[in-house]
């Protein structure tokens, strides 16, 4: 029965491309859209846990952290907070990288560039002393970090000059490059950090969020009593920062499950089309193997196997095609903003969807064809 079915797979090698691509795909897809949403995510909680903070505190009304509010007032009111041994203010922005000219390759490019506003003084800018390749920790108002990945794409060097605003901000007109870093994080090695003052003036007098270091042992309770002073506050521990955001991540979530089942239907429709159009193909030779004796079940039986082999293999080539296609993708058209995870799980999900969708669109052609009368099948044109 195996003999003939790889016989099958070799005769007919144009309906077994289709098939396969045809599982390959949905998979890929799949592959592709969970590993960047997990990836993300992770990346995040990096950030913060790389930040050493014991906690992250912002604002508990914010649906995201760029509309999250931290006060003067609610600064002050946290470093009073027993347990509390050291604060770090944060904020950040976004300016338009510049055009590289038409010339440049793809990846060259540059759409928006994000801005770490940090005081120079405080704990948060000393995490990239060990990440510095040139240069300094910045000092001045006037100086600033840079991320390798954007100045190695604006041609940057330590001591070069950068216009980080169009408007001149506290008298500054152009900022001095005081150091280059490398970080783990793509994202922010096309980042920019700078004085928070000077991003202030875009932002507004308020933080976003402010990184909170206490002892271990009295990381729990003072995450307790900085909920319980400022009930408009969340503090958070740095690995479990996104959960705050699960209501929005469960949003993407939504809408990745909705694209798993399209997929997984255009995946169905696909083999069931090649399927159907193969059986009707084969009508005759099933008919004249019913006539030698085969049963109705054992026809059955080689379709479903053939169903089986097509998803495992389409399966298997779509989690190769999804890593590679998700990899091109970070590689030639994110600019470096997103990142990917390829986790167990999703690729188990991936030969799920292969499998189901791949049985689901054979069991129909396996039904027909072994309900054939051999004398019907044998005279079919």
């Amino acid at each position: 029965m195996l003999s003939y079915v790889l016989r099958q797979f070799v005769v007919r090698r144009g309906r077994t491309l289709l098939c396969l691509l045809g599982v390959a795909v949905s998979v890929a897809m799949i592959i592709s859209i969970l590993s960047i949403s997990r990836g993300m995510r992770n990346s995040l909680n990096s950030y913060m846990e790389d930040s050493g903070a014991s906690l992250i505190v912002f604002d508990r009304s914010a649906a995201d952290l760029a509309f999250s509010k931290v006060t003067e007032e609610d600064i002050r009111k946290v470093r009073e907070v027993p347990g509390v041994v050291e604060i770090a203010r944060g904020n950040f922005t976004m300016i338009m990288g510049p055009k590289l000219g038409k010339d440049a390759p793809i990846a060259a490019g540059l759409g928006v560039i994000p801005v770490f506003g940090r005081f120079y003084s405080e704990r948060m800018i000393r995490k990239y002393k060990d990440k510095m390749v040139s240069g300094r920790l910045p000092e001045k108002r006037s100086e600033l970090l840079l991320g390798e990945l954007v100045a190695r794409k604006l041609k940057l060097k330590v001591g070069d000059r950068f216009p980080l605003f169009r408007e001149e901000f506290l008298g500054i007109t152009e900022y001095e490059v005081a150091g280059i870093f490398e970080s783990d994080l793509s994202w922010e090695n096309l980042g920019v950090v700078a004085h928070a003052e000077v991003v202030q003036q875009k932002t507004g007098p308020d933080f976003a969020l402010l990184f909170v270091y206490t002892a271990p042992e009295d990381t729990s309770k003072a995450r307790e009593e900085i909920e319980k002073r400022l009930p408009g506050l969340v503090a958070r521990p740095a690995n479990e920062f996104t959960d705050r955001f699960n209501e929005q991540i469960a949003y993407i979530d939504d809408f990745i499950f909705l694209l798993s089942i399209i997929a997984g239907i255009v995946g169905i429709l696909g083999v069931l089309n090649t399927m159907m159009m193969s059986v009707s193909e084969r009508t005759r030779e099933i008919g004249t193997l019913r006539a030698l004796g085969w049963s109705g079940r054992r026809v059955l039986g080689v379709i479903v196997i053939e169903g089986l082999l097509i998803s495992i293999v389409g399966g298997l080539l779509g989690l190769l095609f999804g890593y590679v296609g998700t990899e091109l993708l970070l590689k030639f058209f994110s600019r470096g903003y997103l990142v990917a995870a390829y986790l167990p799980g999703i690729f188990l999900r991936g030969i799920l969807l292969a499998l189901v969708g791949g049985i689901t669109g054979y069991i129909y052609p396996a039904r027909r064809a072994s309900s054939l009368k051999p004398e019907e099948a044998i005279r079919y044109e």
